[in-house]
C-alpha cells in the first residue's frame, strides 16, 4: 500500500536511500561519494523532511516493510512542484509500484498552486527511461563533475493538467 510517511519510517527510508544509491550508481559515480552516504545521516535527513509541511513524502509498504518512497516538494513560492527523491528497491522494480506512486503524487497537485512538476535524474541512471515513459519532457541538463566523468543531471518536466 502507498501511504504518507511517518517518523517511524525514517530508518527504513534511510536504508532504502543508501541501498538504492549503491544498487544504481556503483561503477558509475565516484566510490567515495557512495561510501560517504550513511544510514544515520540519511535517517536524520528524512526525520527532518517527514515533518516539513512543504514535503509530501509517501512510502510503499507491504507486510509491514517499507521498500520504496517518494519525496514530493511543494514549493510555496513558485508554481513548480518537484520530486526530490524517488527510491524503490530493485526487488520491486517492474511491478507497477513506481508508476502508482508517481501518478498518486502527480494527481495530488492542484494546477492553481503548481502548474509544473520537475525532477532531476543522472544520465546513467536507467530510471530516466521510466520518467520518459511517464511523459516527462527533458528540459535541460547540468554537468556534475564531482560525481565523475561524463555525469550529467537531466531535468524532466510535466505540465499539471486540470482534471475534470
Amino acid at each position: 500500500m502507498i501511504r504518507i510517511a511517518t517518523l517511524d519510517d525514517a530508518e527504513q527510508m534511510a536504508k532504502i536511500h543508501v541501498q538504492s544509491w549503491h544498487e544504481t550508481y556503483t561503477g558509475i559515480i565516484r566510490q567515495e561519494i557512495l561510501d560517504g552516504r550513511s544510514v544515520e545521516d540519511c535517517k536524520q535527513l528524512w526525520q527532518k523532511l517527514i515533518v516539513d509541511q512543504q514535503h509530501r513524502i509517501t512510502v510503499y509498504e507491504k507486510d509491514g516493510v517499507v521498500s520504496g518512497f517518494l519525496d514530493g516538494y511543494l514549493n510555496p513560492e513558485q508554481m513548480i512542484a518537484e520530486i526530490r527523491a524517488f527510491y524503490l528497491l530493485k526487488i520491486i522494480h517492474g511491478q507497477g509500484i513506481g508508476r502508482a506512486m508517481f501518478e498518486q503524487f502527480y494527481l495530488s497537485l492542484k494546477p492553481e498552486q503548481h502548474s509544473t512538476l520537475r525532477l532531476g535524474v543522472l544520465n546513467k541512471n536507467p530510471s530516466r527511461f521510466f520518467y520518459e515513459k511517464m511523459g516527462g519532457t527533458a528540459i535541460g541538463e547540468e554537468s556534475i563533475p564531482e560525481y565523475g566523468k561524463n555525469i550529467v543531471e537531466i531535468f524532466y518536466q510535466w505540465e499539471i493538467q486540470k482534471i475534470v
